[in-house]
């Protein structure tokens, strides 16, 4: 079985003062963004793994129920190359082979780009979503979906 994996952003977050960017909690919007992303995703992924940012956390318990979350410190304040190395050793550390990340910006966007081997976006929405699958060595974009093209 191929691997696949989904590059997220996390939800549309609040800025309530005097809140840590860390501990910075999802907006309402994100309830609903999260509802259509989670349609889209159906039962793909067997693993999450967000930022350990609240906002990060929050994304993934809403796009499932049922699938473990591992949250990664890690991913926090990643830049593309540590990002994707978080990527080889969860793939590397797991049964699991159908994955969901969720980080920030301009992490995700620039990661994003770089798999896909091409200028994708100029900037991934909140609750943005790239799929990619590993065929012989090398990630291969299979979808790139936001909220707003699913309402």
């Amino acid at each position: 079985m191929n691997q696949r994996i989904w590059v997220i952003r996390h939800g549309k977050s609040a800025r309530p003062f005097g809140v840590l960017d860390q501990n910075r909690p999802l907006a309402k919007r994100a309830s609903e963004d999260a509802t259509l992303i989670r349609g889209w995703l159906g039962s793909g992924p067997t693993l999450f793994v967000p930022s350990s940012a609240a906002r990060a956390v929050q994304t993934a318990q809403l796009l499932t129920d049922d699938v473990p979350v591992l949250p990664s410190a890690d991913l926090y304040v990643a830049s593309p190359g540590e990002f994707l190395g978080v990527i080889e050793e969860t793939l590397a550390g797991h049964r699991d082979d159908h994955v969901a990340f969720i980080g920030h910006n301009p992490t995700v966007t620039s990661l994003v780009n770089h798999l896909a081997r091409r200028m994708l976006t100029d900037s991934v929405p909140t609750l943005g979503v790239a799929a990619f699958e590993n065929v012989g060595g090398r990630w291969q974009l299979l979808d790139y979906v936001t909220p707003k093209e699913l309402r």
